[in-house]
């Protein structure tokens, strides 16, 4: 894909991410295994979409080196 193209992509899923975050702002309850707490949705999003990116960014690095072996 064009870098150009890849970029305006990336750009439009950002503001896009950026405006579902901001409007979710309420508190939720979260259970995960034996704990619970509450916490602000848009922290919750905000650390999915953070974890999102750590995976994608190993993950395309991992793509890379296995298509440059070859």
């Amino acid at each position: 894909m064009d870098k150009n193209k890849k970029l305006v992509l990336t750009i439009i899923l950002l503001i896009l991410t950026a405006v579902i975050i901001f409007q979710n702002t309420v508190p939720v309850n979260l259970k995960l295994l034996f704990w619970g707490f509450e916490a602000s949705l848009i922290i919750l999003l905000l650390l999915v979409f953070l974890i999102g990116l750590i995976i994608g960014y190993f993950m395309s690095g991992s793509i890379k080196g296995n298509n440059e072996k070859d």
